[in-house]
């Protein structure tokens, strides 16, 4: 929704994902948007045919989840213009995790989520990885930013909690026990307790963006 704004009424947005009720989900966001200029492709990021190339690509945790991700980095080159952009944003777990350690609830809830992906199979720091895997995948090195937003609201705190219920059936599928975070209806609120007794603010995960541009003499822009 964010690069269909960028790009106006005038541009086109191709949106890949491989889970259709994911896609449905999102033509529903953008139908109440107004959103006109994006379709979808159910299929695999590997799998894209196209007639044209495009301006740019975008993507935002998804090379987390992926084993090759140099292979799909390269294979999603090859759909961007000589000249055009490729731009990524992918988080990283560190900072969070130390920041959180002075909060013992909120922080076992934060190490449970990391250690979910980790079991399955993702990587949570792949944000600092996108400096080398750019320049594996025949990109030049990437301009890259770190942001990491801070609050102590309600609402802020909560996605904390929010994150783990969604990531639960995957914690049970990989044998990650969540029994000592205790009552999972109360936890929401006792992680927000803690936090307000503590006077202090919580981050979310830090996402690191990182941009280059594709190379106007490259390989791939003669096939």
């Amino acid at each position: 929704m964010l690069v269909a704004r960028l790009v106006g009424a005038s541009g086109e947005v191709v949106g890949i994902e491989r889970d259709a009720a994911s896609i449905e989900r999102a033509e529903a966001r953008l139908a109440a948007a107004g959103l006109r200029n994006v379709n979808f492709l159910n299929t695999d990021v590997n799998n894209i045919v196209t007639d044209e190339p495009f301006d740019a690509a975008v993507g935002r945790f998804i090379l987390m989840f992926l084993p090759d991700q140099i292979s799909v980095l390269r294979s999603v080159a090859g759909l961007v213009r000589p000249g055009g952009v490729l731009a990524f944003q992918e988080p990283s777990w560190t900072a969070m995790l130390a920041l959180g350690a002075r909060l013992p609830l909120w922080y076992r809830t934060r190490h449970l989520i990391h250690e979910t992906l980790l079991r399955s199979g993702a990587n949570p720091e792949m944000g600092l990885a996108l400096y080398p895997v750019f320049q594996e995948a025949g990109l030049p090195a990437p301009k890259m930013h770190l942001e990491m937003p801070l609050g102590s609201d309600a609402d802020f705190i909560r996605l904390t909690s929010d994150l783990l219920s969604s990531l639960r059936p995957l914690a049970e599928q990989h044998r990650v026990s969540l029994e000592d975070l205790g009552d999972f209806d109360t936890l929401p609120d006792r992680i927000c307790a803690e936090v307000i007794a503590a006077s202090t603010e919580v981050s979310l995960i830090a996402v690191v963006g990182a941009w280059s541009r594709k190379p106007k003499d490259s390989p791939r822009s003669a096939d």
